[in-house]
């Protein structure tokens, strides 16, 4: 639902465009709302998160895609339609930190880093969905085929509230709240250590670092430090371009002389690479390390937009070549930055404030987001290539950022990276 209600857009752009008869500004306004709901949703998902706990929290964002998708597909003006895309982002703002939260606290160290980017996968999957159906109701050019594409979104929002009251709820809230037998049950089931007793010594023993987990101990001398970290890196991941390129694609396509329906089709293949990638990243994550990864992902989709910024200048328009810088960023952002991210994200905070932690972070996430998506028509219709150019510079900026900064989690437990930067032990970092 993330990955689809990000990426419909896409393919409804151009139809969104006509039916309300937006210029640049307003299209980049309508559009970039949803991040701006993304931004409120990840607010509050961290405190109600911790006070009724993560599988209800899931079950309450699963029954707003619902309700949210069926008011989009019923949206008679530009004002029904940025409200109901509005809410839709609160409900994804909130999934975007309660699937990493949730499977980070249910994996064992040596799979965590697989395992929450399994989460960008199902991501990628609902992108890769969402273009699919972009091309089949948007083939024929119809001006309500919008509506087809976001109504769509009611069978994969179905689905996610019956799959999740199979979810039990995380050892680690449940030590918090002390239910401990409920904890050792759910232990038993998803532990590989044998050890069950000592896995919930060791999460109690991580709780007595920190108090309960309130909002002002984000700003205390140990956790303050990871915060800024987490929150530039949050950052930077937007300002890398993934944002300027995925949801204007059609434009990028159109002034690259592509004609809608090809753009449709084109749009597919792009996000076939990204699903493809992603699956890579999985298998590289928890082998290579996140940091590696990160700097990687930074050097490579610079010069893939640096590639798209010559493409641009020249006279004649070489759209062939602009579809493989388009897939090769898209490519690298796939098994690099766009799983990583969130991995780091999710593992970086001691477990009292875990949860209040990725919700400032990705908070600033969506907000940078927000920025990006509302900038690029008017970026784009200025000059595509100085546009390129500007994100370019950014990726170099974060190269060097994640070289001095950004530490390797790889093969740790939580409470291990939690007790790191309680010590400021500096293996952690390299």
């Amino acid at each position: 639902m993330f990955g689809f209600d990000l990426g419909v857009v896409t393919g409804a752009i151009p139809f969104v465009q006509k039916q309300f008869d937006l210029n640049n500004f307003s299209l980049g306004f309508v559009v970039a709302i949803f991040e701006i709901g993304c931004m409120l949703g990840t607010l509050v998902a961290g405190g109600i998160a911790d006070k009724i706990g993560r599988k209800k929290s899931l079950v309450i964002v699963a029954l707003s895609f619902i309700i949210t998708t069926i008011g989009i597909f019923l949206a008679d003006s530009v004002v029904d339609f940025s409200t109901w895309r509005l809410l839709q982002g609160v409900g994804v703002g909130a999934a975007s930190v309660l699937s990493p939260l949730y499977i980070a606290e249910v994996s064992p160290a040596a799979d965590r880093g697989k395992l929450v980017s399994m989460n960008q996968l199902t991501i990628i999957l609902g992108i890769f969905l969402a273009s699919v159906v972009s091309y089949y109701y948007g083939r024929g050019g119809e001006l309500s085929s919008w509506r087809w594409m976001f109504g769509f979104a009611l069978v994969p929002s179905m689905l996610f509230l019956l799959l999740v009251f199979f979810l039990p709820e995380t050892p680690r809230w449940l030590v918090k709240r002390g239910r401990n037998e409920n904890a050792a049950f759910v232990l038993n089931r998803i532990s590989r250590s044998g050890n069950v007793q000592s896995e919930i010594d060791s999460i109690k023993s991580s709780l007595q670092h920190f108090s309960e987990g309130k909002y002002r101990d984000l700003v205390s001398k140990k956790v303050f430090p990871v915060l800024l970290v987490a929150v530039s890196i949050a950052v930077l991941q937007q300002l890398c371009g993934s944002n300027n390129i995925t949801p204007y694609m059609q434009i990028i396509f159109e002034q690259a002389n592509i004609r809608l329906d090809e753009g449709l089709f084109n749009a597919v293949l792009v996000s076939g690479v990204f699903l493809i990638f992603t699956v890579f990243s999985m298998l590289l994550i928890d082998r290579v390390g996140r940091r590696k990864l990160m700097l990687l992902g930074f050097a490579l989709m610079g010069f893939f937009l640096l590639a798209l910024a010559f493409l641009f200048m020249q006279d004649t328009v070489q759209s062939t070549l602009i579809l493989i810088s388009l897939g090769g960023f898209i490519a690298v952002y796939a098994f690099t930055l766009g799983p990583v991210t969130w991995v780091l994200l999710s593992e970086l905070f001691p477990n009292t404030v875990r949860s209040k932690a990725l919700s400032v972070s990705a908070a600033a996430l969506w907000l940078a987001c927000f920025v990006v998506v509302l900038v690029s028509p008017y970026l784009m219709s200025l000059d595509i290539s100085v546009n390129f150019f500007i994100f370019a510079c950014f990726n170099l900026i974060g190269f060097f950022f994640t070289k001095l900064y950004v530490p390797e989690t790889k093969g740790k437990t939580l409470e291990q990276i939690s007790q790191a930067f309680t010590n400021k032990e500096p293996a952690l970092v390299r």
